[in-house]
């Protein structure tokens, strides 16, 4: 009941609230700025069990959900959509969307989102010798015009610290045993050794095109 009772006062929200320019989705409570460069704004992120006001994504943006939880998401037009969201899925969102969300699970939703300051820069080439990443056949879990995701499971590669470049931009997600998320970013045309933690139990690279 109190789920319905929630899904019908946020469908009431007056289209009028929409009309205007409403704010951007970050901050708001919840939300954590872990990094941010003249390329990304990189947030970690909870759906706190309570109602956000409508907001608009000024930027594509991409992420990784590390906690499962259940939130409410309503349209300008008022249509409302229960949603439940695993860990471990990968998200992507062009620029644009304006919506309102609302936490409902006891334990939050929780999730790090990258988003994407530049227009797409495109690949820089090296005359190193050292080969370009991936080169170690991580998991690819997305590819658009906009990003390219990786995943490396608790089996890493022997190959893993080797010396290698990145031809793009990338942001490297890395969790523990106990789902903290860390994350650093990495230049393209940088040349460098992976140098995953060995308390790393899941790490995921987005390469930003």
């Amino acid at each position: 009941m109190k789920k319905l009772a929630l899904l019908l006062f946020i469908s009431a929200i007056p289209l009028a609230q929409a009309q205007v320019d409403p704010p951007p989705a970050y901050p708001r409570d919840g939300a954590i700025k872990v990094l941010e460069n003249d390329h990304v704004i990189v947030w970690d992120i909870r759906w706190l069990k309570q109602d956000y006001p409508i907001h608009r994504h000024r930027y594509d943006h991409t992420g990784v959900y590390y906690s499962p939880g259940d939130r409410i998401i309503t349209s300008t037009e008022g249509e409302a959509r229960e949603i439940h969201t695993d860990a471990w899925n990968i998200s992507f969102q062009l620029a644009g969307v304006t919506h309102t969300e609302s936490g409902i699970s006891d334990e939050p939703l929780r999730a790090v989102f990258i988003q994407i300051k530049r227009p797409v820069a495109g690949a820089i080439e090296t005359n190193s010798s050292v080969p370009q990443f991936p080169y170690d056949s991580p998991l690819e879990r997305r590819s658009n015009e906009r990003v390219r995701v990786w995943e490396y499971d608790g089996d890493f590669s022997s190959t893993a610290n080797s010396a290698h470049y990145h031809a793009n931009d990338a942001v490297v997600v890395w969790f523990d045993a106990k789902t903290q998320a860390n994350v650093h970013f990495i230049s393209r045309g940088a040349v460098h050794s992976k140098g995953i933690p060995t308390a790393a139990v899941g790490v995921f690279i987005f390469e930003i095109l």
